[in-house]
């Protein structure tokens, strides 16, 4: 019989480290606090600086398990979370379905239709070189799937080139079960359509938890600060654009804003700041660490955070690079812009002295604030699943 510290009842699986903060330790904090009988431990590509700000039992680097199965029945597991249908989530959702281990998956953000392989543009292919190595690895990944559940590789790649788009669907379904979680966590009631129609979970496995990004937001009863907020998001960071194509957003938000208007610019946390060196002026702030500033109006591209913006104000610009597809967002921006003559039009319509919030109740459906907290309402999601074997 193993002793029960060498036990993990709670497996975090994610990726970037960054991540594992934004939601697993936060629940692991909760968890722990309800019952502190439960062993957990998450997987990562890096090793965080602190365990002890991790409410983690141990962590382990993705690289040093070279075989699932023999991790996952050495140490016991439960049940995994993870947060999105990426392939080398799918994989271990794959060894856990065929040793019955338990599933559920968080949504993290905004869920657009897929990875399509012809989404590489002439525009942005050079900076899409870096990836390579990536797309080399979860290739290899998918092969390594197939051997195991004794599926024809070929007959795979031959699907993702037939249907070219939505990759994470064609993969999900090609082996059965589905590579979906037991149960999914989704931020509001707008998301059971896609988690039920497109990813085939049963609709008594749909649950609602809430926005995380939400958690612990009031909205602001006062008037809102005159002054703009763009809404950074780690574009070129992650390849999808060019330097030369955020520069070209970036001079043309600091020649269009009105020098005297304070501009807020809320950092990614893996942001590049010298991204922003256009903006050299005394009245800029930004942040990186501390929460999205109560504004008249705000600016962005993709984020989850803009959902938190609408909750402000109903002033939103969406700025839309060349040959980049609709935003789920663009439903509820002022104007949606794509150069520095339509920004500045835009700007000129917007009464940035005040603000409305019409389109709050809208956006509450898709990012709902749960007063009761969604971290909160997760953590008791996974024990109630544990221990009785189903969530309500």
């Amino acid at each position: 019989m193993m002793n029960k510290k060498n036990k993990i009842d709670i497996l975090f699986f994610e990726r970037p480290l960054v991540d594992l903060k934004r939601y697993a330790f936060r629940i692991a904090k909760k968890i722990k606090e309800m019952d502190g009988s439960f062993s957990m431990a998450s997987i990562s590509l890096e090793l965080p600086d602190n365990m002890c700000n991790t409410y983690m039992d141990k962590h382990f680097l993705r690289k040093e398990i070279k075989n699932i199965d023999s991790f996952l029945k050495k140490y016991e597991v439960k049940i995994i979370i993870f947060t999105n249908p990426r392939i080398p989530d799918m994989e271990m959702i794959l060894h856990a379905h065929k040793m019955g281990i338990k599933t559920v998956m968080i949504q993290e953000g905004v869920i657009f239709e897929g990875a399509n392989i012809n989404d590489v543009s002439a525009t942005n292919m050079i900076s899409s070189l870096k990836f390579i190595p990536k797309t080399i690895s979860y290739f290899g990944i998918l092969h390594r799937m197939c051997k195991y559940d004794s599926k024809s590789y070929f007959k795979l790649l031959c699907e993702i080139i037939k249907k070219k788009k939505n990759i994470v669907k064609i993969v999900a379904q090609y082996f059965c079960p589905y590579l979906i979680g037991d149960y999914v966590l989704m931020m509001g009631d707008y998301w059971k359509d896609y988690y039920i129609n497109t990813m085939g979970y049963p609709s008594d496995r749909v649950k609602i938890m809430g926005d995380h990004d939400l958690d612990g937001f009031v909205v602001s009863q006062n008037s809102k600060e005159r002054a703009i907020c763009y809404i950074a998001t780690i574009l070129v960071e992650d390849g999808s654009r060019t330097r030369t194509e955020f520069k070209k957003f970036t001079d043309a938000l600091n020649n269009v804003l009105d020098k005297d208007v304070k501009l807020y610019i809320k950092l990614h946390p893996r942001s590049d700041i010298s991204l922003y060196s256009t903006f050299n002026r005394d009245n800029v702030e930004f942040i990186r660490e501390g929460s999205l500033p109560s504004v008249t109006c705000y600016i962005g591209h993709r984020s989850t955070l803009l959902a938190r913006a609408l909750y402000e104000s109903d002033n939103l610009l969406i700025w839309k690079f060349k040959g980049e597809k609709a935003d789920f967002f663009e439903q509820f921006a002022s104007d949606v812009v794509s150069t520095e003559q339509e920004l500045k039009n835009a700007y000129k319509k917007m009464n940035i002295d005040t603000c409305t919030n019409k389109k709050r109740e809208k956006i509450s459906k898709v990012y709902w604030l749960n007063m009761d907290g969604s971290i909160n309402t997760a953590a008791k999601m996974i024990i109630q699943y544990l221990n009785e074997g189903y969530i309500l």
